[in-house]
């Protein structure tokens, strides 16, 4: 029985000296899953939280966008669309109603790009040329459209887009002008395409 007895106070300090060492491992190991979690969601998760706070697109101007073009005509008279042309004359473009310039006395250009209204469902634009000799020549032009709520995000702010529903002009030097998109958003696509009377086609209106 001595020896017996003997004996267990051995054992039991062994089983007490190796337990806490378990204890160790199984802490540790739990110490470098926690690191790799929070490793994982800096890396991973951080990123997609800053992306997700700057969502607010940078260009966010609505425009609708001009492009100029020759026009001509068959011998049956049907329209035939020509060329991009550059404005020879100075244009300068007001915006009917609030009479406001929207472009001053530009000259060489093949297109320009408008800022559209709010709310009101046409837009009425007056078209003023000026060519070298002082002369001087205007067509209005009326764009009849939708507008539309836009949201990017719930934290941006709203913008307007808007869808063009048709387009007519008086044609004094446009004879016609034609829808190439009707979306007016942020892409800055050609929206309108404004066909000019040339040179020829004067010709043959005045030999007429």
């Amino acid at each position: 029985m001595c020896g017996c007895l003997a004996n267990e106070p051995n054992s039991l300090n062994l089983s007490i000296s190796i337990q806490p060492r378990a204890m160790d491992n199984q802490w540790y190991k739990k110490l470098l899953r926690a690191a790799f979690i929070l490793s994982s969601f800096y890396f991973f998760i951080f990123p997609l939280v800053s992306c997700e706070s700057v969502s607010c697109p940078l260009n966010n101007t609505v425009a609708s966008v001009y492009g100029f073009y020759a026009s001509a005509r068959g011998d049956d008279g049907v329209f035939v669309a020509g060329d991009a042309v550059s404005v020879g004359d100075t244009l300068t473009v007001t915006a009917l109603g609030p009479d406001t310039v929207l472009v001053n006395k530009l000259v060489g250009q093949s297109g320009m790009s408008l800022p559209v209204s709010y709310y009101a469902d046409v837009d009425i634009l007056e078209l003023a040329f000026v060519d070298a000799q002082g002369a001087t020549a205007a067509d209005t032009l009326w764009l009849h459209k939708k507008n539309l709520h836009h949201f990017d995000d719930p934290s941006c702010p709203v913008h307007l887009w808007h869808t063009i529903l048709d387009v007519r002009s008086t044609h004094h030097l446009i004879d016609t002008v034609l829808i190439s998109e009707p979306d007016v958003n942020y892409d800055g696509l050609e929206n309108l395409q404004i066909y000019f009377f040339t040179a020829t086609d004067d010709e043959d209106e005045t030999e007429e």
